[in-house]
């Protein structure tokens, strides 16, 4: 199926083509899966599991933090642009062939938003003098979306080459959420254009 899918995409592939790819007859196909599609989501949940593995796999947690950040971003842009016509597919097939497809791609993108917490985590223990804070689950959904987002304008605008080029982008985004850590008196601070003076109960001001 991956052979073929990036031959000539999902909708060009076809049954008879994916079993004479992996020397199988038609009836081992349909005793593997009754559709096109449910090989397809067999295949990207392969590869998503795959990826995940490479991405832990390549972090080298003895570099600066910042640099393990970019790592783990150069690795997952770098395979998606290596592979053009299936990051197409899973940037518009899922979204639109099924209720099981789509749910699939729900499921993957908080595996995604949870690896983001998992790999934060493992760098603030190994980083204690920095100052940090922990990803929660959603501002880790929202740079999930913002990721999602500049792979399918990629896609849109068949740039999937040029995805590599957002990784200092979407590196900064991930290093400011985690480290922009507001100081402990921030609260008590007079908001910005304040004087600083709250009104007494006798109708004087006191500061």
């Amino acid at each position: 199926m991956a052979t073929i899918l990036q031959r000539d995409g999902f909708h060009g592939a076809r049954i008879q083509d994916i079993a004479r790819e992996a020397k199988v007859s038609l009836r081992t196909f349909y005793a593997e899966f009754e559709t096109k599609e449910q090989c397809f989501l067999a295949l990207h949940r392969e590869l998503v599991s795959q990826m995940t593995g490479i991405v832990r796999e390549s972090l080298d947690f003895s570099k600066p933090w910042k640099d393990v950040m970019r790592q783990g971003f150069q690795v997952y842009y770098g395979a998606l642009a290596a592979y053009p016509l299936f990051t197409r597919a899973i940037s518009l097939e899922l979204a639109t062939l099924s209720e099981e497809a789509r749910q699939q791609r729900d499921e993957t993108l908080e595996d995604f938003a949870n690896l983001l917490i998992e790999l934060v985590e493992r760098g603030r223990e190994l980083h204690p003098d920095i100052p940090s804070q922990s990803l929660s689950v959603l501002m880790a959904r929202g740079l999930t979306g913002a990721v999602t987002e500049l792979v399918d304008r990629a896609v849109v605008r068949d740039e999937i080459d040029q995805l590599p080029e957002v990784v200092d982008t979407t590196t900064e985004m991930l290093w400011r959420m985690v480290t922009h850590v507001e100081p402990a008196n921030a609260a008590s601070a007079p908001k910005a254009g304040g004087s600083g003076v709250e009104p007494a109960a006798d109708g004087d001001v006191r500061r």
